[in-house]
């Protein structure tokens, strides 16, 4: 064997342990809810709690959470309001925060691409391209994960 395909077997392995390690990260991420009031005034909470997200894509809504920003926690009632309207219930919520944060929040808090302003399916669907190609996911799990997005995608959204 010749050093290369040694060295990209090893990056594979490393990339596996690190995600197996993420998903660990993630169990516990999505078992609160996100928001955090602190530093946020009164007035500044009260403005958030009046955000509109029917414009929104059903994926944009969730990646609020994996932005590298914080917002108070009426910010996110107002989304998880807004999911309800379109008929997701808790427990399918629960499910897609976790797909969000092993896909969207793996790209931009493992692979440090920091995005702050806005995520959505596209950038999910790069999460799962990039995983795939590192050797994180196989074939078979990308078409899963492929095939879970386009479920939601470009549904419910409200134009008016």
């Amino acid at each position: 064997m010749t050093l290369a395909p040694m060295l990209n077997g090893l990056k594979s392995i490393n990339g596996k342990l690190k995600f197996a390690v993420w998903k660990m990260r993630v169990k516990s991420l999505v078992s609160e809810q996100p928001g955090n009031d602190d530093s946020y005034s009164p007035e500044s909470i009260q403005s958030y709690s009046e955000t509109d997200f029917s414009r929104k894509s059903t994926w944009a809504i969730l990646c609020e959470e994996v932005l590298d920003t914080t917002f108070p926690r009426a910010y996110f009632q107002k989304a998880r309001d807004e999911l309800h309207r379109r008929g997701i219930g808790d427990s399918e919520m629960i499910e897609m925060r976790h797909f969000v944060w092993l896909t969207a929040g793996w790209m931009n808090f493992e692979r440090m691409v920091w995005d702050w302003v806005n995520l959505d399916e596209k950038h999910i669907c790069e999460a799962i391209e990039w995983q795939h190609s590192d050797g994180i996911i196989s074939s078979k799990d990308r078409e899963k994960k492929l095939a879970y997005l386009r479920r939601y995608s470009g549904a419910f959204v409200r134009h008016e």
